[in-house]
């Protein structure tokens, strides 16, 4: 697979508005140039020139045992992933010999960096029969050359401006465990920087923009975070639209209202009918059973749909234990949201209450439900002739003090919803 033809044909395949042409021991690369604004035609221009043994000692030099599975470069100690950053002139395309948010930690690595040699060319030799290789998002629609004629390899993958994960383990590790573990790695990054970086899926070129917040907390992946929720969380952070972020936040909480509403219930009636006092001989201890469950039954809507506050309110107490992380959380992102929030209504929501985080437990939980839910229902369902309802651009202030709470919230709730990571640690020297 990797051969200087299937180079060629990656990159014809990848830039198909260049001419590229192997003479004699060289690879060229040509563009069509304008030099003037009377020129009426362009000129054929060499832009790059590969030297074949150049290009074969690159071949040669990758190893044998790396497998090729969409954009992951992988073996079974050893793991690159392109990746997509949050801008395209973030910190990992300044300066593209540096490592970026690096950490070591039971003889594992993880660090962000420009790609390497090998990966790149690995890549581009697979991109010539594989169509599972997301060209879209990897290749810009027309390379950036340094140089008005460069003369090696490294000049034309600089020209691609990629930047990939690294992943060194100390035992062997699965294609699936590596995606976790990068996944992983990855939201903490952008936790703790408010940096985006994002493995793309397959026909994906989206390009998030940016969002910042820093914190000083640790890198290295210990948890698995559910990634239908990071996703909701990215595209909060990637939007400068406050409607779109608050709307991406709050489906985090949203996705577990069906799940913690049904857990709850199932609980009361399991603790009821389990209790030692309870006879189903009884009628009286079946008629207090048959209200339990009707009472529960009321609280789902014809299409089995529990009542979104009644599932807020417990997906809020099930993933947010701890009041004070939450406060502290929301401190991160903005100091000043505690004395908002405890200050002052939402101006366009109807329960948009105040919400004092020195009060009881039980009222804190109430009061955050009762204002991000009713934001929610006036952004979405803001209609004529309500009392109060989200106007665009008239309320976007307004609206963008109330994304440090849901964001948060968001951030514990995936955070606390996760699970520990099995690393696997090796006592070879």
């Amino acid at each position: 697979m990797y051969t200087v033809d299937n180079f060629i044909l990656g990159l014809q395949k990848l830039w198909p508005n260049l001419s590229i042409v192997q003479d004699n021991d060289c690879i060229k690369l040509i563009q069509q140039v304008y030099h003037g604004f009377d020129q009426e035609t362009p000129e054929d221009e060499v832009a790059v020139e590969i030297t074949i043994a150049e290009l074969n000692t690159a071949i040669e030099s990758i190893p044998d045992s790396w497998n090729i599975k969409e954009q992951f470069v992988y073996n079974e100690g050893f793991c690159e992933v392109f990746i997509q950053p949050e801008r395209a002139r973030g910190p990992a395309h300044r300066n593209w010999d540096r490592e970026y948010h690096a950490v070591h930690n039971n003889n594992y690595s993880f660090y962000i960096s420009k790609a390497s040699l090998q990966y790149s060319v690995a890549l581009i030799c697979a991109c010539a029969t594989n169509d599972d290789i997301n060209i879209t998002s990897l290749f810009p629609p027309k390379p950036y050359f340094y140089r008005e004629h460069s003369n090696s390899l490294d000049d034309l993958l600089q020209s691609l401006r990629w930047i990939t994960v690294k992943v060194n383990t100390p035992v062997r590790v699965s294609l699936s465990e590596f995606r976790r573990m990068i996944h992983s790695y990855l939201f903490n990054v952008c936790y703790n920087t408010g940096l985006i970086y994002s493995i793309p899926e397959a026909h994906s070129s989206r390009q998030p923009a940016r969002r910042s917040t820093r914190r000083e907390g640790q890198l290295f992946p210990y948890k698995q975070y559910n990634q239908s929720l990071v996703k909701y969380y990215y595209q909060g952070l990637s939007s400068d639209i406050p409607f779109a972020q608050y709307l991406a936040f709050y489906h985090v909480p949203e996705y577990y209202f069906q799940a913690v509403a049904e857990d709850d219930a199932f609980k009361e009636i399991e603790d009821f009918i389990t209790h030692p006092a309870f006879s189903p001989r009884k009628k009286e201890d079946m008629r207090r059973f048959y209200n339990k469950v009707r009472k529960i039954m009321y609280l789902q809507k014809e299409n089995d749909v529990w009542d979104e506050k009644v599932g807020f309110l417990l997906c809020l107490k099930k993933y947010i234990p701890d009041l004070d992380v939450l406060k502290s959380t929301i401190i991160a992102i903005d100091a000043s949201a505690l004395d908002y929030y405890k200050s002052t209504e939402v101006p366009f929501a109807n329960d948009g209450c105040k919400i004092n985080f020195d009060a009881t437990p039980e009222n804190i939980y109430a009061t955050i439900r009762n204002r991000v839910y009713s934001v929610r229902n006036s952004i979405v369902h803001s209609k004529e002739g309500e009392r109060l309802r989200y106007e665009p651009f008239r309320h976007d202030k307004d609206l963008s003090k109330e994304i440090p709470l849901i964001r948060a919230i968001a951030e514990e709730i995936i955070i606390n919803s996760s699970k520990p990571i099995d690393i696997r640690i090796t006592t070879d020297n």
